[in-house]
């Protein structure tokens, strides 16, 4: 299925657009932040410069911390199954985020008061600290719930690869009790349709995905490379390096390099590296050519 050229682009400048995404973001929170406390604290003749750095050094301090919890989010996704476990660990993570925030603030706060010749005094009394938990763990939440949708989205919208609750209705009927995966369904934002793994160039991990690669578009598959591999024809699917699959009907030619490792062309083009370790994955007569 064709992919737009819009989506190819917004793919291959992810990262990018990711970043400058957040970054406005925040720009647009802090300021907007400031300006609010700036006016909410004027009438009582407040230093200009205080208002702003307070909205700013929270703002900073939460981006610092931004990277860790999206880790947290892509490792531990929500998921219906282990509510109990789930909760525990937000709550862990969510005190765990209040903490790094006000120190990270309270730090950033203290330094420029120091400059301007002030003394910065955080209120760490108990009913200050729960009110700060209580605005921040409704900031965790709110990334938390983010992420997932950006990254449900993002799978919808590429397409999502998931196994077939039951076998298609094909009109060869052997392949009901061929014992590997042989079709996938793909789920888009408004259709679904079946990829057969014959299709299939080559798999690469990506994060808890395995993104299968057909005719040059990926479509990402949430399973471990361990689990998939168990299910995939050792025949026609084998490990080539720590993060790749390749289905050998695709290769066209192979060839041994000097460090030992090998490379390995597709009909569609693509080459991909054999590593070393992995030579012995590759069928004898495919590994017979050398540099």
């Amino acid at each position: 299925m064709a992919q737009s050229a819009f989506l190819t682009w917004y793919l291959k400048h992810k990262l990018q657009c990711e970043v400058w995404l957040l970054a406005l973001f925040f720009s647009v929170n802090m300021l907007a932040n400031g300006y609010i406390a700036y006016v909410e604290k004027s009438s009582s003749g407040i230093v200009f410069w205080k208002p702003w750095l307070w909205e700013i050094s929270s703002g900073l301090s939460i981006l610092l911390i931004l990277p860790g919890l999206i880790w947290l989010s892509e490792q531990y996704p929500l998921r219906i199954q282990g509510i109990r476990q789930q909760i525990l660990r937000h709550i862990l993570a969510s005190l765990l985020f209040c903490a790094l925030h006000l120190v990270l603030m309270v730090t950033v706060r203290s330094f420029v008061y120091q400059l301007a010749g002030e003394d910065y005094r955080f209120d760490w009394s108990t009913s200050n600290l729960l009110y700060e938990y209580a605005k921040d763990v409704r900031l965790y939440l709110f990334f938390i719930i983010l992420f997932e949708t950006y990254r449900f989205v993002i799978r919808r919208w590429r397409g999502e690869v998931s196994k077939l609750a039951k076998a298609p209705d094909l009109t060869d009927t052997s392949e009901l009790t061929e014992p590997y995966l042989k079709h996938v369904l793909v789920k888009m934002l408004n259709q679904e349709f079946l990829i057969r793994l014959s299709q299939v160039d080559y798999i690469r991990a990506a994060g808890n995905y395995q993104e299968l690669y057909v005719k040059g578009r990926a479509y990402p598959f949430r399973i471990t490379q361990m689990a998939l591999l168990q299910q995939l024809d050792p025949a026609e699917f084998v490990k080539i390096n720590r993060s790749e699959i390749v289905n050998l009907t695709a290769v066209v030619s192979f060839v041994r390099e000097r460090s030992n490792d090998g490379q390995l062309t597709l009909h569609s083009g693509t080459t991909l590296t054999v590593h070393k370790n992995h030579l012995n994955n590759l069928p004898i007569a495919l590994r017979i050519v050398e540099m």
